[in-house]
């Protein structure tokens, strides 16, 4: 009650234009955007984009989303042509798409980073951070000959292919390279480009009997992979003992049709997608930003049988290496795999350093690690019941050097994967 009319007397001593500006200082409710999404619902890669600009508008605004089903380079649909909105975010496939777009009249942002547009700003996947992860595994486990399959003379394939080069040539290594786009023939989009890669399939075959073996084959998305398995399978070449092959995008669906099962780097597209929603409400906003293209970087490297073979030529270290793989959730230590080899620590030091560049306490630390990012993935378990699996003492331990390694702790690290699943 006194409230009421402590309220009373303050209203009636101020003046008409007080209360009239008090009234204007509220608050008033979000304005609702209208936004169009010109990007694909056919491929994983375009929904995980679509995700991530959903989560941002849950979030942060009221959004009204005009899109409808389509593929990758399906155009500008008919109705944009009529639509008044405030914002775009779209797959822009070249420069006269992109003129087309402004001419809508609100701000557009780029979410394919493949043609360098000055008028727009873009994101795209970090294609020398994707190249370098598939570089660091296969050199860990052993390969010394390395492979690129991509369809030459599309943007990300030929990116993929220069980075996973460049990459390797730091360690020392080169990389033998075959383009599933045929050489003769004007290069379309990828969709084309990927169906004339089927009938490559005697061509790659023969090419991968040339080679020495066993061989790395980075491909530069997971249906190049697949068309690389198929080849395999059809003409007996033996994956991953002979041939071990990796993608990129982790299409699960893809992925587990493919046989053996494709080891595959997962692309953050929610990220790049909830990154581009927060850049657009910015310029919806009024504020300028620059033009330059932003790379978000992959998330996760999903390891799976094509690439399930250690190439290494020393029975030594391959007795070490399958021993701390088979034994990583119990707690072992240098000791017990010096007991399992039967060697000396300096020998089998010396060894690791000889062929994988690393030392045996540290490779053990890796598989733990690696270990502990899968069960925060796939599973539900406490930070308590995941150290014992993997090895370490305590939870408190386990999350000291989980912080070290990865920059966040785990709890962040299973909240990160479940906001992108």
């Amino acid at each position: 009650m006194l409230s009421l009319v402590a309220a009373f007397a303050f209203f009636s001593i101020i003046g008409p234009s007080e209360r009239m500006s008090l009234s204007l200082s509220k608050p008033g409710p979000p304005k609702l955007r209208r936004v169009a999404l010109v990007i694909e619902t056919s491929r994983n890669y375009g929904r995980g984009i679509l995700r991530g600009i959903a989560r941002y508008a849950h979030v942060h605004g009221q959004w009204s989303f005009f899109t409808v089903e389509r593929e990758l380079h399906s155009g500008i649909p008919d109705w944009l042509r009529r639509w008044k909105g405030d914002g775009i975010i779209a797959r822009i496939e070249n420069p006269a798409m992109a003129k087309q777009l402004l001419k809508c009249g609100c701000p557009v942002v780029d979410v394919l980073g493949q043609a360098r547009l000055s008028s727009v700003p873009a994101f795209d996947t970090d294609h020398l951070a994707v190249a370098r992860w598939a570089a660091d595994f296969f050199l860990q486990a052993g390969f010394r000959h390395f492979a690129f399959c991509g369809y030459r003379g599309l943007p990300f394939s030929d990116k993929r292919g220069a980075a996973f080069a460049d990459c390797l040539s730091g360690s020392g290594k080169t990389v033998r390279e075959i383009s599933l786009a045929p050489a003769r023939k004007p290069v379309r989009h990828i969709q084309a480009t990927e169906e004339l890669g089927i009938a490559a399939e005697r061509n790659i075959a023969r090419w991968l009997q040339e080679q020495p073996r066993p061989l790395a084959v980075f491909a530069c998305n997971d249906i190049c992979a697949q068309q690389v398995l198929n080849a395999c399978r059809e003409h007996r070449i033996r994956v991953p003992e002979e041939v071990a092959v990796m993608g990129v995008d982790n299409d699960d669906v893809l992925c587990s049709l493919c046989d053996p099962p494709l080891t595959s780097i997962e692309p953050d597209t929610e990220r790049l997608g909830y990154e581009s929603a927060a850049l657009l409400d910015a310029m919806m906003s009024g504020e300028r930003r620059g033009k330059a293209t932003i790379h978000i970087p992959p998330a996760r490297l999903v390891e799976r049988t094509s690439t399930d073979m250690i190439a290494i030529e020393d029975d030594i270290t391959v007795q070490a290496l399958r021993f701390i793989r088979s034994r990583v959730g119990e707690g072992i230590a240098v000791k017990d795999v010096l007991r399992h080899v039967g060697r000396s620590r300096t020998d089998l030091e010396q060894r690791f350093r000889f062929w994988l560049h690393t030392t045996v306490r540290a490779e053990i630390l890796r598989r733990r690690l690696d270990r502990v990012c899968h069960l925060l993935q796939e599973t539900g378990l406490g930070l308590e019941e995941i150290a014992r699996k993997s090895g370490f003492a305590t939870a408190a331990h386990l999350c000291r050097l989980f912080r070290k390694s990865h920059r966040q702790t785990p709890t962040e690290y299973r909240f990160a994967c479940k906001l992108r699943q």
